[in-house]
Order: structure tokens, then C-alpha cells, then sequence
């Protein structure tokens, strides 16, 4: 019987260790400084990207390389395995696309095995826990057409809630409008972001840095209310002190959970901007979920 191997991409976050652990492969997004591209997490990191911010570089990014894609992909395709590739928000990115395409080639030539790119509408430690669940599902030997559907069912159920310290990050890659960043900076607007229809929106406005950090374990509490016991994802970009706030916060009402801290990664850390606090959960119960016995986590 064949194996599946689990493909992410770059945007995916979830403690090293597990992709080790799981043998799950990545798809590098490519970061821009001036003229020259990066494999994000091959050939940049997210400090050297801080530097290089803090220089007042705006990076720009982009999708995987389709030809990267199609050598991967082949390689598990010659190898017998079939595959799963969770790609970064469709709305977001064009990665998922570009790998839908290679798959679709791959498909023709491989026609015993099954492949799919699953679209996980978000990025970051929100992708990271449906591919950390995804990948347990994979090891216990579970059917590939029942984990397809259960990764579904967990897409739709992940929250995505980031606060950003510098609306000029936002302004600058053109996420929100110059005049709305003015206003914004001038009184100390904090957004409170989500993702609705795989883009971000802004969802609601706090006054000042630490406001912003308590309406988002404020909102964490209430939509998660009805999946108490869960691992919670929060990251950060280059503020580790902010992160360790909102767990606190979330962890001193609900000892149910299980939190793991992050950097985010440079394809998001690029648009977000050096500041920028993310926190990731599912809202209701997932059919199957045992993350908490993650012992890596």
C-alpha cells in the first residue's frame, strides 16, 4: 500500500522539530530585497529580514517556483507515495494555483496514486496546526479520501487574529490605504486582523499596544469557547515579550489549553512588519484532533 507524504510551504509554521518527525517536505515562497530573490527559510531567516526592514527595505514575495514544485512533487510520485500538498491562502498567494497545475501533469502520469493540494486559506501557525494534525492522521494509517475531508472540516474552523505595531508595514505593501495608516498611527490605532475569504481584514480597532493584545485573548476566549482543550498557536515578529502576554492572558482563564510561541516566518513577517502579534486556534471541536498529546508541542 502507499504511503503519503505531506507537502507544505514556506508560510507554514509549526516547531522544527515535527517536520522532521513526520518527513514533511517545503516549498520555499521567494522574498525580495532591492534585486535579489530569496528561498525563504533556505537562504533567508527572519532576523536577517528584520535587519534589513530596520533598514527601511520593503521586501516584496513570491509563489513557489513551479519547476521546485514539480521536482518534489515527482520525486514522492517516483518514489509510490502518494501526496497532500496545504499550500498557503489561495487569496493570498498563487501558490496553490501553481501546484494545483503541476499536480494536475502529475496526475496523468501517475494515475495509480492520489494527489491533492489542499488550499488552507490562511498561513502560519494556523496552516501549521491543520498540517501537525494532518500529519498524525497520515501516521496512524488513516485514508487518504478521509483525511482529505477532515482537513476541510479543520480549515474552516481555524481562527486567525494578528495585531501589528506600525500600520506603515501594511501601508507600504498596500493592504491599507495611506490615508487610513496616517489617521490610524496618529492615534494610536492597534487593528485587531483576521482572515475572511482567505484575505486579511481588518476585524476590530483597540486603542494603543496593549489594548490590542487583550481584545485579541478577550476574542480567543469567546470564539474558542466551545473547544476549551486545544494547542494554541501564537507568533510573533521580533517581540517575544508581546507573545508571552496574550498566553498569559488566555492561559490564566483557560488551563485547558496547550500554547506554543513562534516567529513567523519571512513571507508573512514582510507584509505584517516587525511588531506583529498572531495568535491561531480552532474554533470548534475537529473530528480526530489529538494535537494535545503532540508531546513535540
Amino acid at each position: 500500500m502507499a504511503l503519503t507524504r505531506l507537502v507544505v510551504d514556506s508560510t507554514c509554521d509549526m516547531p522544527k522539530a515535527l517536520f522532521e518527525k513526520y518527513g514533511i517536505a517545503v516549498l520555499p515562497l521567494q522574498v525580495i530585497l532591492g534585486e535579489k530573490s530569496y528561498r525563504d527559510g533556505y537562504e533567508i531567516n527572519a532576523e536577517q529580514l528584520y535587519d534589513a526592514m530596520r533598514q527601511g527595505i520593503l521586501p516584496k514575495t513570491s509563489q513557489i517556483n513551479a519547476a521546485e514544485a514539480d521536482a518534489l512533487f515527482r520525486g514522492i510520485c517516483e518514489a509510490g507515495d502518494n501526496l497532500i500538498y496545504l499550500s498557503f491562502s489561495s487569496g493570498m498567494s498563487g501558490s496553490y494555483q501553481v501546484a494545483h497545475m503541476v499536480l494536475a501533469k502529475l496526475q496523468e502520469e501517475f494515475p495509480e496514486l492520489h494527489m491533492a493540494a489542499v488550499d488552507s486559506e490562511g498561513g502560519g501557525m494556523a496552516t501549521g496546526l491543520v498540517a501537525m494534525q494532518t500529519a498524525r492522521w497520515i501516521a496512524s494509517g488513516k485514508e487518504f479520501d478521509e483525511i482529505i475531508l477532515l482537513m476541510a472540516e479543520m480549515v474552516a474552523q481555524v481562527q486567525h487574529l494578528i495585531t501589528v505595531d506600525n500600520l506603515n508595514w501594511l501601508v507600504k505593501g498596500g493592504r491599507l490605504h495611506r490615508s487610513v495608516g496616517y489617521i490610524g498611527t496618529k492615534l494610536m490605532m492597534k487593528p485587531v486582523l483576521n482572515v475572511v475569504d482567505k484575505t486579511v481584514q481588518i476585524m476590530r480597532i483597540a486603542r494603543g499596544r496593549k489594548a490590542a493584545l487583550r481584545l485579541m485573548a478577550q476574542t480567543f476566549l469567546e470564539k474558542a469557547k466551545e473547544f476549551p482543550a486545544q494547542l494554541v498557536g501564537i507568533q510573533h515578529t521580533d517581540d517575544f515579550d508581546a507573545a508571552k502576554q496574550v498566553e498569559q492572558m488566555i492561559s490564566a482563564v483557560n488551563q485547558k489549553i496547550k500554547t506554543v510561541i513562534l516567529p513567523v516566518g519571512c513571507v508573512l513577517s514582510s507584509h505584517v512588519g516587525i511588531g506583529a502579534v498572531g495568535l491561531f486556534f480552532f474554533r470548534k471541536p475537529v473530528r480526530g484532533y489529538d494535537l494535545l498529546s503532540e508531546s513535540e508541542a
